[in-house]
């Protein structure tokens, strides 16, 4: 029997993953059947952030013409250095952009601060700014006067629902409406939950974006419109019985980490999982579905912790502060 390690079972999701894409890709007639470039080839992405740099440069390395939009040229600008610096590790090459140069890719990449302008030829538009449902509402609003009716308009949220941020579009727009949820880092993650609005949104736009996202290296997944669709709604439940673990005193963060990566198999523990996805995105989850999620609100499990808000409060976030759970040199 082959020894069980961390490294092990990495390659075993990995080689997982790489059937789902597959199977996507043959198995499904309708992604098969779709080329889509056909309706999709200008992509808007909203938030020059983590999650918005890292969907443009997948988009870009693919092919697609993208602008990329926020607030200030100081926010625009820190997402394509990360960008830039992104392509220059060989490890965040693609299969598509293995012979491309970072100033090609870049290329396809257009950035504008105006709002409505970003938008007004893009065939998909990709919402990856601060989860705050009234934000992203008055977001999808302003751009709905603008796009082409045609256009396709999707959010990355993590802990809201379509529903609630499609609220004040009309019912053209509704139908036209999804979550694209990628994870972070977007480059080397593979999955994208394409989430919808059962007997809202159009079941034809379904096919349409499996394909995208099979086009971009990623493997879809289908979810109806539920509070954290799928890996948020398992995720984090599990994060907090870790949490609540160590809380307790029961074990501490290393032996609960060495537990789940050799026990269960995990690449990584949970807190080691927190920390590279940051505790703010995750506190931001507990706290949208404890106050208002349709059958988790007032849930207890999902109160964060005083512990856990004092992390916060001091800017322990994870990796991307330098200290969460964890201690990093950057």
């Amino acid at each position: 029997m082959s020894k069980n390690t961390p490294e092990t079972a990495l390659r075993r999701q990995q080689q997982i993953l790489g059937h789902l894409r597959s199977s996507s890709n043959s198995d499904n007639n309708h992604a098969t059947a779709i080329d889509p470039n056909s309706a999709i080839s200008h992509i808007a992405i909203y938030g020059a952030g983590i999650m918005g740099s890292g969907i443009a440069q997948v988009a870009a390395q693919s092919g697609y013409k993208v602008t990329l939009w926020d607030l200030t040229q100081t926010d625009i600008d820190r997402g394509l250095h990360a960008i830039r610096r992104s392509l220059s590790k060989p490890a965040q090459k693609t299969e598509k952009s293995a012979d491309q140069t970072a100033d090609a890719i870049l290329a396809r990449i257009s950035t504008t601060t105006d709002q409505l302008q970003a938008c007004a030829s893009a065939d998909l538009v990709i919402e990856a700014i601060v989860e705050s449902l009234s934000v992203k509402q008055d977001l999808f609003v302003r751009l709905a006067a603008v796009a082409k009716p045609s256009c396709i308009f999707a959010t990355n949220t993590s802990s809201l629902l379509i529903t609630d941020i499609a609220a004040n579009l009309c019912a053209a727009r509704k139908k036209r409406m999804v979550a694209l949820h990628f994870f972070n880092p977007v480059v080397r993650m593979k999955l994208v939950e394409v989430a919808y609005m059962d007997g809202v949104t159009d079941p034809q736009l379904l096919p349409l974006l499996k394909a995208w996202v099979c086009d971009i290296g990623k493997v879809p997944v289908l979810c109806r419109d539920t509070p954290g669709f799928i890996v948020n709604r398992l995720l984090v439940p599990y994060n907090i019985e870790a949490r609540q673990l160590v809380e307790r005193g029961d074990a501490t963060i290393e032996d609960v980490d060495t537990a789940m990566k050799l026990g269960a198999g995990y690449p990584m523990g949970p807190f080691e999982l927190m920390d590279m996805t940051g505790l703010d995105t995750g506190y931001r989850i507990m706290k949208a579905w404890y106050e208002n999620a349709p059958g988790l609100a007032g849930d207890p499990r999902f109160k964060p912790s005083p512990a856990m808000e004092a992390m916060i409060a001091n800017g322990h976030l994870g990796r991307k502060s330098g200290q969460g759970y964890y201690k990093y040199t950057k």
